[in-house]
């Protein structure tokens, strides 16, 4: 039993159209796959602003439980002796700003702090963090 030449290539072989059909499904998935590379891109970038931001909020917080109860109205003064805000810009992270405030609660000697970070152009909210800080005798 012996094959020809002609019936090997009608068994094994592709066709043109089996082959343009296998081109054209590669080249709409991977056009999708490229199109998919600037959402990761813009996703990365986000998530980058935030964790900074992150960071640079807890910096804060924690320089402020640091200082203490009785350095908040002198180094975030306001006009309200139960009050008091303060902005201000970073030397590193030029594209960010920060916001203090802190208010006197109905319980005596307990005062709400809030650190907000904030995009310096588009006043976009990053990060917002409070907490509570009490007068130690």
């Amino acid at each position: 039993m012996s094959l020809n030449y002609q019936s090997f290539n009608e068994r094994w072989g592709f066709t043109l159209i089996e082959t343009i059909l296998v081109a054209g499904i590669i080249s709409i998935g991977l056009l999708t796959t490229a199109r998919l590379f600037p959402f990761g891109l813009r996703a990365k970038k986000s998530a980058e602003q935030y964790s900074i931001a992150s960071l640079l909020g807890q910096q804060i917080m924690e320089e402020i439980k640091e200082k203490g109860y009785d350095a908040l109205s002198t180094l975030y003064p306001s006009n309200s002796l139960n009050y008091g805000l303060k902005e201000g810009d970073f030397e590193e992270y030029k594209e960010y700003k920060w916001r203090v405030e802190w208010w006197d609660t109905e319980i005596p000697n307990l005062r709400r702090v809030r650190v907000r970070i904030l995009g310096k152009e588009d006043r976009r909210l990053y990060f917002d963090l409070t907490t509570y800080l009490a007068k130690r005798d």
